[in-house]
């Protein structure tokens, strides 16, 4: 890889990545001792506020009604059932035809590959940051066809997600399934991804969980994973996200960007949208 001005060397994305699990294992310490903080300080108020709060109770109780349960933000929330993401990528897929691990038609007359791994942070910054950009202006507009070929380069919890995910692409919806995934990602490999866990990321997605685990726990499930194996070793794939783009039918390039780097992006695609 090039260097900067400074003369040293770039980042790997294995660098990057790596550097991306360190900051999340900061910032879950930093939350952590914030938190205790809370609950310290929000027992000191309790002791010093008791009467207080009996008297704030006391009107509550008297006063409300119907309307004020409506009022509050969190009750619509709760009454809806939706998880963090689910909104999100309903909006941005909602209408784009998706078949197995495709996003968007089959006349376009460009092709992206990506390869990811659900527990991948960089992959989560990819699809929450870029994704959403890429699919407005080159998916939707009919430019575009990708697809997500799941790896499971970080261990267990990868090889469980990828099978649930083979079970959302059998009812068209990988990349909702994906999209809600990476808004509830959590630490790699902390056996997050238990089946109750699954089962809400299936129902966010417009999934049948029950269809989709029972897909999952079949061999069936773990072909996608060997095939996006094979492709993988074929374009030398040794890190996630990885992004090909090329002709429909053509030879394939991967694009040397960060995760974040939306121009860098959209000048690939532009540029083989050049050529086609």
């Amino acid at each position: 890889m090039g260097g900067d001005m400074s003369g040293e060397p770039n980042p790997t994305k294995r660098e990057r990545r790596e550097a991306a699990r360190a900051a999340r294992l900061d910032s879950e310490r930093a939350e952590a001792a914030a938190a205790q903080r809370r609950r310290r300080l929000t027992t000191l108020l309790a002791l010093l506020g008791a009467a207080a709060v009996v008297v704030v109770a006391a009107i509550v109780i008297s006063g409300g009604d119907g309307d004020s349960a409506k009022s509050r933000p969190g009750a619509a929330q709760k009454s809806t059932g939706a998880i963090p993401g689910q909104k999100e990528a309903g909006e941005m897929l909602a209408g784009i035809p998706q078949k197995g691990i495709y996003l968007g038609k089959a006349s376009a007359p460009v092709q992206l590959i990506e390869f990811a791994d659900l527990q991948c942070p960089i992959c989560r910054e990819y699809s929450l940051q870029t994704l959403p950009t890429l699919v407005q202006d080159y998916v939707r507009t009919g430019k575009v066809r990708m697809e997500l070929r799941t790896l499971s380069f970080l261990g267990p919890d990868s090889v469980t997600a990828a099978r649930a995910a083979a079970g959302a692409a059998q009812q068209n919806k990988l990349w909702n399934f994906a999209d809600v995934f990476y808004y509830n990602q959590g630490e790699e490999n902390s056996g997050y991804a238990t089946p109750s866990f699954l089962t809400r990321i299936h129902k966010a997605s417009g999934v049948d969980p029950a269809e989709a685990s029972a897909f999952a726990a079949t061999d069936a499930s773990k072909e996608p994973l060997a095939a996006a194996n094979t492709l993988a070793q074929r374009y030398s794939v040794d890190a996630t996200p990885t992004i090909l783009v090329g002709k429909r039918g053509g030879e394939l390039q991967a694009v040397d960007a960060d995760s974040t780097d939306v121009g860098a992006f959209k000048s690939a695609i532009d540029g083989v949208l050049g050529q086609a």
